[in-house]
């Protein structure tokens, strides 16, 4: 995307991206605004797919769905990609993959009947990229956006709208759970029945918003751990390498992720009273086994946190979530670490919505590559 020079500010060392978030240096910033914009972004989403009977005819059951994205919109893209599985009739065969990776393994099109395309912007090179390749393939394509009349618009055959979900603040959010609820739209469409779980993405977007007291607490909790790492599988997945980028890109934290096997086979060791452990769970079996890793994870001298929705067999949890049915659990449980994230960020006095770009050696380091 070309650059234009804009006014000077103290905001950015060099301030030319054509659309900055300037005008917050305390709190609320940008990013709290686009956090408590989103049950009436999700409804509102919800409402605009099914009216307008978004996605058109599903592709045939018996080939493969690729749901691709890169950032933010990836993670939107493994949500999809899950609740394909979940939802569809002979919808196993669907998976998410980065617009890059796409790039990467071509083969990957051969077969497939369809794709999701997520972009906010509409202008993301390696996903316009992806995109031209999905055509040459001849892989019909639904993009979901914030911007409809976009570059990536031209290389769809469908384009479903989200609704409200224009960004102010570089750290994304809406624009994440609106393309999660826009996608569920045209899933349920495609399942040939309703979706009673569409209607319940709002005011469980408003429960989490309702606990901002607890989000805040927790911030203030794991605000002397020097390394996170957030675990969640299944569904959650999804939730916990969104969570991650936020935290990265909001709070400035080295943060990463692990499904909760992987931590309890072989993360262990390297855990010690440095780390914070987060485990995010959606339903019974998996709350279970993550109420497990909380525990080791506090055995081992970590600090560790229990979210979920669903009860555990001690009863323990430190931060009980709206119940969802599972496929829609990253469009709600990811607004709980978009919070975590900018109360952490306030708490260290960090402006969540620039992505570290007001400091000098962030910002070169930016501006020595594209995206």
């Amino acid at each position: 995307m070309p650059l234009r020079r804009v006014a000077r500010s103290p905001l950015l060392p060099v301030p030319d991206d054509p659309h900055p978030p300037y005008g917050r240096v305390r709190h609320p910033y940008f990013m709290h605004e686009m956090i408590a914009a989103q049950p009436a972004a999700i409804a509102r989403t919800v409402r605009s797919v099914v009216r307008a009977r978004s996605g058109g005819p599903r592709p045939s059951p018996s080939r493969p769905l690729l749901f691709v994205g890169q950032g933010t919109s990836f993670h939107a893209a493994l949500a999809g990609a899950f609740a394909a599985r979940t939802v569809l009739p002979g919808g196993t065969g669907a998976s998410a993959v980065a617009s890059f990776d796409l790039l990467l393994e071509p083969h990957r099109m051969d077969a497939a009947g369809g794709a999701f395309v997520y972009s906010a912007s509409g202008e993301t090179a390696l996903t316009l990229r992806a995109q031209e390749a999905l055509c040459r393939a001849g892989v019909p394509q639904i993009l979901v956006t914030a911007t409809p009349d976009s570059p990536s618009a031209r290389w769809a055959d469908q384009v479903v709208a989200t609704v409200g979900a224009e960004e102010r603040s570089w750290t994304h959010t809406v624009s994440f759970t609106t393309a999660g609820a826009a996608t569920h739209g045209v899933l349920a469409r495609w399942a040939g029945r309703g979706s009673p779980a569409l209607g319940r993405l709002a005011p469980a977007s408003r429960q989490v918003l309702a606990a901002a007291r607890r989000w805040r607490s927790i911030a203030h909790e794991f605000r002397g751990c020097r390394r996170l790492l957030l675990l969640g599988s299944g569904a959650e997945e999804a939730t916990v390498r969104e969570g991650a980028l936020k935290l990265r890109e909001g709070a400035g934290r080295f943060v990463a992720t692990a499904g909760v096997e992987e931590f309890l086979h072989g993360i262990l060791p390297s855990v010690d009273r440095t780390t914070g452990v987060i485990a995010v769970a959606a339903d019974r079996l998996d709350a279970d086994r993550a109420a497990d890793a909380v525990r080791a994870a506090r055995a081992a001298g970590a600090r560790a946190s229990l979210w979920s929705a669903a009860p555990v067999a001690d009863g323990r949890i430190d931060a009980p979530l709206p119940s969802v049915p599972a496929p829609c659990a990253p469009i709600v449980h990811t607004i709980a670490f978009q919070l975590l994230t900018y109360w952490t960020a306030v708490g260290d006095g960090r402006n969540p919505d620039v992505m570290g770009y007001n400091v000098p050696r962030i910002w070169r380091a930016r501006r020595s590559y594209g995206i």
